[in-house]
């Protein structure tokens, strides 16, 4: 047997011996078909015997893929799972479902697809009485995480990176190098599945693996060793603050919001009054965004009770309101009647009001007088939305507020809701100006990004026989 096959067992051991894994244990693996989990299944098959605890695997199909590809892939995982005659359960979820509710709901693809991948492990966990849930994360992954949580801006919670070990959470390959993997796959003759996915850069994690860290890999060649000094420095930090300072309990009400008590936020030091906010945002199952910015969540910081407002955080709509001894998200509506519009928009046909539709298509190749936008460079969601006070444009000569444009159009006071501004997390990105006898304003830093790759092409028709 091969000294990587003795290493990863070893190392594989050792992670289950320290948190007490045993043969009264029931470990139920999140199996997707692909070198890590294949990997981390046939590990854990090989070492069962030995210390004598039981495994079943469950596997999910979030309906992003084509049916077909998925179709062949079920047959596969199943023909793994029966030649170690492991038991397997499968959980699919409606093709095009999560990607029908990211547009609905303005949160990410892999946001979404990982929550419902957790809540259907959850149920199997307690439908088979499993003690342990494992996961197939690697060094690799972590790397992945702690870059992007470091250019999002994380706290030190966030930046002490993925845990080995969450509840009854387990991540035994979470130290393993994926190469070390595929060596093990390849030495062993293993089987595992290529998700095609993985080479879409309209995720963000492909895009920080296959753009970002080569670039980091060819400036800082040693980063690997540094990135996981800084995880344990910043694990050492999470581990002294825990024990001397405790985030208070965190609740969801019946719909789905969270909250927590404002005596428990008052008395908090600055850093944890931040870490609750976004640990309470990160659990609110009706938030409309999957992140907020840092300078707009800051605004809760320092909060005392003395306040005259019930409103602690009003923007991006949501709120975070004071409601008698709680503090609570509630999202925010925006009715839309015939003086505004907001609309999250991907690609489709759109009326925003009577007479006037939008129309976003996938394309390449494109005449030069329409609005189109990379598609890897836009930062989901995409909304279409009447202008409101304060928006403002970054174009080729400065900043310009969009009251100020609608004035040098000549535009009617009564008329100007009715103006699109197209908008994305970052900003906004244009004003469609052309159906209406102006021009198409594209902000700056978006007029001249154009790559061979997929783009967004908007396109407007107002159609003025159609009275309101």
């Amino acid at each position: 047997m091969s000294i990587t096959v003795e290493t990863l067992k070893s190392k594989v051991i050792i992670f289950l011996n320290k948190n007490n894994i045993s043969n009264k244990s029931k470990i139920l693996v999140a199996y997707s078909g692909g070198p890590d989990s294949s990997a981390l299944l046939w590990l854990l098959n090989d070492i069962k015997d030995d210390i004598g605890f039981a495994i079943s695997a469950l596997y999910v199909n979030h309906g992003i893929r084509s049916e077909l590809e998925m179709s062949n892939e079920i047959q596969q995982v199943k023909s793994i799972t029966n030649s170690l005659n492991i038991k397997i359960e499968f959980e699919n979820i409606e093709h095009g479902f999560i990607k029908s509710e990211s547009i609905r709901t303005g949160r990410s693809i892999e946001d979404l697809a990982r929550k419902y991948r957790y809540s259907f492990l959850d149920k199997f966990k307690k439908n088979s009485n499993a003690t342990h849930i494992a996961m197939g994360h690697t060094l690799d992954d972590q790397r992945e995480t702690l870059i992007m949580r470091f250019f999002q801006g994380s706290g030190i919670y966030g930046l002490a990176g993925i845990p080995e070990k969450r509840d009854i959470i387990i991540r035994p390959l979470l130290k393993v190098d994926k190469n070390e993997l595929k060596d093990y796959l390849k030495l062993n003759s293993i089987p595992y599945v290529i998700d095609k996915t993985n080479l879409d850069t309209v995720y963000l994690r492909n895009k920080i693996r296959l753009k970002l860290i080569p670039v980091i890999e060819d400036i800082f060649p040693g980063y690997k060793k540094s990135i996981g000094i800084f995880s344990e420095k910043m694990d050492m930090i999470r581990s002294a603050l825990s024990e001397n300072d405790k985030i208070p309990d965190i609740y969801v009400t019946e719909n789905g919001d969270s909250w927590f008590f404002k005596s428990d936020y008052i008395n908090l030091p600055e850093y944890l009054q931040v870490e609750i906010i976004y640990k309470s945002w990160d659990i609110w199952e009706n938030k409309p965004f999957n992140r907020l910015p840092y300078k707009f969540l800051s605004n809760a910081i320092g909060y005392t009770s003395g306040k005259a407002s019930n409103i602690i955080l009003d923007g991006y709509n949501c709120r975070l309101i004071r409601d008698k001894e709680r503090l609570i998200w509630k999202r925010v509506v925006v009715v839309s009647d015939k003086k505004s519009y907001l609309r999250v928009i991907t690609v489709g046909e759109y009326e925003l009001f009577p007479g006037f539709y939008l129309k976003i298509e996938e394309k390449s190749e494109f005449e030069k007088d329409v609005i189109w936008f990379n598609r890897e460079k836009l930062s989901s969601p995409l909304l279409v939305r009447s202008r409101i006070s304060g928006d403002r444009i970054n174009l080729a000569e400065g900043i310009k507020p969009i009251k100020k444009l609608f004035n040098d159009w000549g535009v009617m006071p009564d008329e100007r809701w009715k103006i699109p501004v197209i908008e994305d997390r970052k900003g906004i990105l244009a004003v469609i100006g052309k159906p209406f006898g102006y021009s198409n304003r594209i902000a700056f830093n978006y007029k001249n990004c154009r790559e061979n790759t997929v783009n967004l092409v908007i396109s407007a028709n107002y159609m003025e026989n159609i009275s309101e």
